[in-house]
């Protein structure tokens, strides 16, 4: 019974040991094919994957592609391109052309209006200012004054320049004189101090130091200099008599007084102008703006601007070669994206300002000729030629419309009170 027993056990074991040897191999077998098969979905999934990946990158590719051809179908079709007909979309009478002003704003009440007298008088003080400012565009040379230098001066002078006793290039005035004003900082630092003091007809010795980044003449940097000056005169402010305005004023005035009381009429009005321009604009508000009239002004803003920079460039090129270079972003200082942004914004403004001018003749009943307008100018002192240079420049619409402003402007201010 026990040998039975322990074979049987033995057995049991041999059994057990096979069966391992059997799940043994036929786990090996199952581990390299389930391996395989895991190899071959991780083929298939990673193929799965690049063909996503090359659609997304296809897709990004047209896309891009989209957005920059997008982008300039955009850019062509809000950039603002520049017209020189100005007159377009203005009928001859000034209004702007198939629009009611007084339908397309809310015009504020533009009667009873009261000023105040400090916002648009012109002050005794502004008066003098400017008398002055006369006096000092008229200055002449007078060789025989006493008078000493001082600050703010100008006067005129010859000179030689000379470093370690030897005459240097562009140091030698020549004898044809040189204009220069005390304190403007034209020569070189302490030059110009060390005339103060001195009359015409003086000899002056000038010690001065170039500057050690003297880049006119780098041979002269950091070397101490001597000028020997010759002041041949002070320029001096002429009286302001009933002469000087006869002289010069007359298409102003024949004495001092009436030139005075020009300058405060004159001045007032047009403070005036503008203080009541700036209400309405203030207190009136736009319904909807005239879409072709406010591109056409924003294209002629633009015109405006380029023929500006193209005289600049002539006439900057002769003095600054490398102005002659510069773009016209260059100039204007930013992308033309950008500048085509202020452009509207300012045709908004100006296109504003057009319709209450608009709005106010409209609504009193008057209206404006390039009759008017021709009298205008006229009266203002411009020539026959003038005013026909004008109308083959701008246009009769564009032109006219400048009256229907004056017009407006005339109407509001004999309904106003300054106090």
């Amino acid at each position: 019974m026990v040998r039975n027993k322990v074979h049987c056990e033995q057995k049991e074991v041999n059994m057990k040991q096979e069966k391992q040897t059997i799940d043994s191999s036929m786990s090996l077998s199952k581990q390299r094919k389930l391996q395989r098969q895991k190899e071959i979905a991780h083929q298939k999934r990673q193929k799965k994957i690049n063909k996503i990946l090359g659609i997304v990158v296809v897709v990004a590719i047209i896309a891009g592609v989209g957005s920059y051809v997008g982008y300039k179908i955009y850019r062509n079709a809000t950039k603002i391109v520049a017209s020189d007909d100005y007159s377009k979309y203005i009928a001859d009478n000034g209004f702007i052309d198939g629009v009611t002003a007084t339908e397309a704003i809310d015009l504020c009440d533009y009667t009873g209006i009261t000023v105040p007298l400090s916002d648009v008088e012109y002050t005794d003080e502004s008066v003098e200012s400017d008398i002055q400012s006369q006096l000092e565009q008229h200055k002449t040379l007078d060789k025989k004054t006493t008078t000493a230098i001082a600050d703010g001066d100008k006067v005129n002078i010859d000179f030689v320049g000379t470093v370690d006793g030897v005459e240097f290039e562009g140091g030698n005035s020549k004898g044809e004189g040189s204009d220069l004003t005390i304190g403007s900082g034209t020569f070189i630092d302490d030059f110009e101090q060390q005339l103060i003091g001195h009359k015409a007809g003086d000899a002056v010795t000038v010690n001065v130091t170039f500057p050690d980044d003297y880049s006119n003449d780098p041979t002269l940097a950091g070397k101490d200099a001597v000028f020997q000056v010759t002041i041949n005169g002070l320029y001096v402010k002429p009286e302001f008599t009933d002469a000087f305005v006869k002289e010069y004023l007359s298409d102003y005035a024949s004495t001092v007084e009436e030139y005075k009381t020009y300058l405060k009429d004159t001045n007032y009005n047009t403070n005036l102008d503008k203080w009541l321009s700036d209400y309405l604009v203030k207190e009136t508000t736009v319904k909807s703006y005239p879409k072709k009239y406010l591109s056409q002004l924003a294209a002629t803003m633009k015109n405006s601007d380029y023929n500006y920079y193209e005289s600049m460039k002539s006439y900057f090129a002769a003095m600054s070669p490398d102005y002659a270079n510069k773009s016209f972003t260059e100039y204007i200082g930013m992308s033309e994206v950008d500048y085509d942004k202020q452009l509207r914004s300012a045709a908004k403004e100006t296109a504003k300002a057009n319709l209450i001018y608009q709005a106010i003749l409209e609504k009193e009943g008057v209206t404006v000729t390039v009759d008017d307008y021709k009298e205008y100018m006229l009266g203002k002192g411009a020539t026959e030629e003038d005013y026909n240079n004008q109308i083959k420049q701008y246009g009769t619409g564009y032109s006219v419309q400048q009256m229907v402003k004056v017009k407006a402007l005339e109407i509001l201010k004999g309904m106003v009170t300054v106090q």
